[in-house]
């Protein structure tokens, strides 16, 4: 005799929108009633899924891949229109956030680098592509870890290859240009164009990106196609002088056109991006004229600045003190290769 499966009731109260996660689905804080506890709830549209066969397909995947660096998952549910998954709530909110807050060192650009590949080689070793990863999908937990998020283009790998249902034109591979499957180096792509854009900033990232935008925001899909195609796209050459040859290595491998040219796996890139141990302190800050690096060394705050004119200018101040001019490296105009000398031994 065959049991009907059990059905049981859901109770929560939506408190405020917290993100739009594409067209299919919306991101709410909510109170679930019977947890006692404010979480995150995933709401995706049944009625824009190809098939009732992937509605908890997300919700699957964030199980199966059960992982410091993976987001965790609640439970899933569903009414009539929609498939809920309910996560923890997390106060730091994302990378993307962060980078709307001032630019990274480069040693936070590692750390958060290392336990982002992390949890994408977990997900490989089960099979998975995840095919959106981007500074909007890595969460911050509590004690600031990074997390891999959003699951909802992922799919399992056949004899190594994977479909996504869609695809996001500003984080798209070369590969993407001409159609699936694709292998999991699509991925490795996308980590590294998320390392660029937490390097240079998202305001450079979409400077670039305008070039295929027409007054109407409608993208030119050849022309950028083709710049992505020929490694144009983003500039490999746009790094500030603080970041170091071997992290600019990593990156432009990890976006190298060719897959084949790219790193073979996610531990290959965390080992490389591991490697990474010079100007890992200096945090790039926003100047509207000048570029200006600051570095705090026990309280001692170091300060570099180069002006238009490539004059610069470095003083230290420590605790409670004066700034202090060295005047070695205060000239009034030093070259990039100079410049990056500095940042590299000071």
């Amino acid at each position: 005799m065959l049991r009907p499966y059990k059905r049981a009731e859901v109770n929560f109260a939506e408190i405020r929108e917290i993100g739009a996660d594409g067209r299919n689905s919306k991101t709410h804080l909510v109170h679930d009633t019977q947890l006692g506890a404010d979480i995150v709830m995933k709401t995706i549209r049944k009625a824009d899924l190809n098939n009732p066969v992937e509605f908890f397909d997300e919700a699957k995947h964030l199980y199966a891949t059960a992982h410091q660096n993976v987001v965790q998952i609640h439970y899933a549910c569903e009414d009539a229109e929609n498939i809920y998954i309910a996560m923890p709530f997390y106060a730091k909110g994302s990378v993307k956030g962060l980078m709307a807050k001032g630019h990274f060192t480069v040693r936070e650009v590692v750390r958060l680098g290392c336990q982002l590949l992390s949890g994408l080689h977990n997900i490989h070793s089960k099979g998975l592509i995840h095919f959106d990863i981007k500074p909007d999908n890595v969460l911050l937990s509590n004690r600031g870890e990074a997390l891999l998020s959003d699951f909802g283009l992922a799919k399992q790998m056949q004899l190594g290859l994977a479909a996504p249902s869609g695809l996001y034109l500003r984080m798209a591979p070369p590969e993407a240009v001409g159609g699936p499957p694709y292998d999991l180096r699509f991925d490795i792509y996308q980590i590294g164009l998320t390392l660029y854009r937490m390097l240079n900033g998202n305001g450079e990232f979409y400077r670039q990106f305008r070039k295929f935008e027409d007054a109407a925001g409608n993208i030119d899909r050849r022309a950028l196609g083709a710049d992505i195609l020929a490694g144009t796209f983003p500039d490999r050459t746009v790094f500030g002088e603080h970041v170091p040859a071997r992290l600019r290595r990593v990156i432009t491998r990890c976006l190298e056109p060719d897959p084949k040219d790219r790193f073979p796996s996610a531990l290959a890139v965390a080992n490389a991006l591991a490697a990474v141990e010079d100007c890992l302190d200096w945090r790039p800050i926003q100047d509207p004229v000048n570029k200006v690096w600051v570095k705090n060394e026990n309280g001692t705050v170091r300060q570099f600045v180069v002006n238009m004119a490539g004059g610069t200018e470095f003083t230290s101040t420590a605790p409670g003190g004066a700034a202090r001019r060295k005047t070695a490296l205060c000239k009034a105009r030093m070259t990039k290769r100079e410049i990056e000398k500095v940042l590299k031994e000071n």
